[in-house]
């Protein structure tokens, strides 16, 4: 019962991503074990053993309902409460088990009695345990929609936004530049020479390549600005509030990033080259085909001129 405690815990760590941290459950257990063995063959004491098995499961319960709550893959928080709930009551029933064997009705010689007391602890265990099966389909159900809904949003090789999902937060906000008459500007970005990348090292080095001009394009806007890639190895970033002056020297700041640092790939580093163009939003006919357009054209003269 210890151990399956600690697996219980353990699974919650797993479930959210974390690293299994066998080593100090497994020692509780084996400790408390050692325990109960000496308090049944050197002290046959059930009273200690009773108390010492409940709250060993009663803290592992505890801990299983803090990792619940803390839990980073599960979005919606009243599901994180609702689950955690469910452990800390079997933490809760545990607990009383350990401190009513001190009272009469409690004893522990009368375990399999049919008494108020024992009834009702077994009834809480029940529900306690039935609560927790349904927490953990609970759990998954919604780490489950959580990744079906960045699927949908997400580039599964980056983890930057998808066209869909780029487009729609362009509407967004050019929506609110009309609105404000704040400027907004758009920059197209293309690996040149990519094909040659990807006979030379394999599409593994592409997508490594891909993946390192993403995190180069992260770490070099602001973190409102919005980063997709369109497709292939055409990557997009949405400056809002950027005139076009701001986004040329973002521009530049980019294909210098991109010439400086090579992208790791096993024994290897790629040396990479990117061409950029941009455009601003006409704030008096704000439209998204019309700013991409003007976007790419300015991306395709900037790789004419590399040539």
């Amino acid at each position: 019962m210890l151990w399956g405690g600690g697996e219980l815990y353990q699974a919650l760590r797993i479930f959210d991503g974390g690293e299994p941290e066998r080593r100090w459950t497994g020692t509780l257990a084996v400790l408390l074990t050692l325990v109960n063995v000496f308090f049944y063959v050197v002290f046959d004491i059930l009273q200690v053993r009773l108390v010492v098995l409940s709250l060993g499961i009663s803290v592992l319960a505890g801990l299983a309902g803090l990792e619940t709550l803390r839990s980073s893959s599960v979005p919606d928080s009243r599901v994180r409460i609702t689950s955690s709930l469910s452990f800390w009551l079997l933490a809760f029933v545990f607990a009383l088990r350990a401190g009513g064997t001190f009272f009469p009705d409690g004893n522990p010689a009368g375990i399999f009695e049919n008494s108020v007391w024992q009834t009702f602890i077994y009834a809480l265990a029940s529900i306690g345990f039935t609560l927790m099966n349904f927490s953990f389909l609970l759990l998954c159900n919604d780490q489950f929609n959580h990744h079906l809904g960045q699927l949908a949003l997400t580039d599964p090789l980056t983890g930057l936004f998808n066209r869909r999902a780029f487009t729609d937060m362009a509407l967004r906000e050019m929506a609110c530049s009309s609105r404000s008459g704040e400027p907004l500007s758009l920059i197209m970005i293309d690996a040149d020479g990519f094909k040659n990348i990807n006979d030379t090292y394999g599409h593994a080095g592409g997508d490594r390549v891909l993946q390192h001009i993403a995190a180069l394009i992260k770490e070099k806007v602001r973190p409102h600005d919005v980063v997709g890639r369109l497709g292939g190895d055409e990557f997009a970033v949405l400056l809002p509030g950027a005139d076009h002056a701001t986004a040329l020297g973002v521009e530049e700041r980019l294909v210098t990033a991109a010439m400086e640092y090579p992208a790791p790939f096993k024994e290897w580093k790629i040396p990479l080259e990117i061409s950029a163009g941009s455009a601003s939003l006409n704030l008096i006919s704000p439209d998204f085909d019309d700013l991409l357009s003007r976007a790419d054209d300015a991306l395709y003269r900037a790789k004419g001129q590399r040539r």
